[in-house]
């Protein structure tokens, strides 16, 4: 059996049938996976008026939300089986409201060790044709390795 996912290469489409049932803010939201890759996570999310505060402009919580989700989605493939992971620490920046159209998050490893990993993520607004960067984040998170049941 391989020791993490990186040796399959990209998520299997039965594992990415998976993920979402265990995933609650993904349903609530209506976020979609798009890949979860070695390394590259991608998260979309179609923008409507439940994601909009009162200022009919989506919400920054959502922005973060599918960037988050998109960090994830890159670290998934290249842990162990079975490891525990999370965000313990990001930094967001917004450059530019969104309205309308579709928002898509691509996460990227920038390091990664055996407790922690550093992840940016990029958050694209593509409406009308055009793709435009929305906000960049920068995650840490924690890495905790499964237990080995094997010699016990």
């Amino acid at each position: 059996m391989p020791d993490s996912y990186e040796e399959r290469g990209n998520l299997s489409p039965d594992f990415l049938q998976e993920i979402p049932k265990n995933f609650g803010i993904l349903h609530l939201l209506g976020m979609k996976i798009v890949k979860a890759g070695a390394g590259i996570g991608q998260v979309s999310i179609h923008v409507d008026s439940r994601l909009m505060h009162p200022q009919q402009i989506v919400h920054g919580g959502v922005i973060f939300t599918i960037a988050d989700a998109a960090m994830s989605m890159a670290l998934m493939p290249v842990i162990p089986q079975g490891s525990l992971f999370g965000t313990i620490e990001a930094k967001i920046n917004f450059m530019q409201p969104v309205r309308a159209g579709d928002l898509l998050a691509e996460g990227k490893i920038i390091h990664k060790g055996r407790t922690t990993a550093v992840i940016e993520a990029t958050v694209y607004n593509i409406n009308e044709g055009e793709q435009q960067a929305v906000a960049k984040v920068l995650g840490t998170f924690y890495i905790r390795q499964p237990k080995d049941t094997s010699t016990q």
